[in-house]
């Protein structure tokens, strides 16, 4: 198993692309979904699925165009509300990806119906794997909870303490992978750890989800909060309509050699 990251500046995020050395999974695309396929096409791999962890409030995402051009599934939350088809999923599923096994784990708090994603080989199942975590684990902090409904920023700040101890609670070899951070209006602090590597076992010491009771971290994550773009309010109702348009790009690699 591989991972390849893809750091997308003006947004703060990155984009992970998993991969067999035959098939792969993408995670969280931006838009402009161009390095994707450049990197998928160098990795002589198959976009076989693309997933995101959930609706996004800060950009619009390439995932379900991206799905539509490899005719991949695209992995969503099954009861998040959108107007169009993809591979609804819940907590507890595992999806095949090629000799991969994707893993989700319902991690709501920095949205509703948040996901992560673990993913490990099929041969490798005892091993550790890698952890997908979007908006929910960050390096050093956590996904904020006031981009969904103002009224709801405590109650959501209280599950996304929940769930950042689930995914504590995971094997402390195991990378994590996540999107927000160096700089995302979505992170719900400012960190020093601005890497793309790390582990559970970095953020068992470092991130105050795991080393803080839940009321201090959800008094003091929110009090936190600073302002965020004019734009954001906008981004999660194109997600959810699938109105972005085609995918920016090239046309998709060749499948890879069999």
């Amino acid at each position: 198993m591989e991972v390849v990251t893809l750091e997308v500046p003006a947004l703060g995020n990155r984009t992970h692309l998993v991969h067999d050395g035959s098939r792969a999974l993408v995670v969280d695309p931006p838009r402009d979904v161009s390095d994707v396929e450049r990197v998928a096409e160098q990795a002589q791999v198959e976009i076989a699925a693309v997933a995101d962890t959930h609706v996004h409030n800060d950009y619009v995402s390439g995932a379900l165009a991206l799905a539509r051009r490899h005719g991949a599934d695209y992995l969503l939350a099954a009861d998040e509300p959108v107007e169009f088809e993809r591979l609804g999923v819940r907590g507890g599923d595992v999806v095949p990806v090629g000799r991969l096994d994707v893993s989700v784990l319902a991690t709501p708090g920095h949205t509703r119906h948040h996901q992560a994603f673990l993913v490990r080989s099929h041969d490798e199942l005892d091993r550790p794997g890698a952890l997908f975590s979007g908006g929910s684990l960050l390096r050093g902090t956590v996904g904020r909870t006031d981009l969904v409904d103002e009224r709801l920023t405590a109650e959501l700040a209280g599950r996304q303490w929940a769930s950042a101890r689930l995914l504590g609670a995971l094997d402390p070899a195991t990378t994590l992978h996540p999107t927000h951070g160096f700089g995302s209006f979505c992170a719900g602090a400012t960190t020093a750890a601005t890497g793309a590597g790390g582990t559970i076992g970095d953020e068992r010491v470092a991130n105050p989800a795991l080393t803080t009771d839940r009321d201090r971290f959800v008094a003091e994550l929110v009090a936190g909060y600073g302002p965020y773009p004019r734009y954001y309010p906008h981004m999660a109702p194109l997600n959810r309509a699938g109105s972005a348009g085609p995918a920016p790009g090239r046309p998709g690699p060749s499948p890879p050699p069999r």
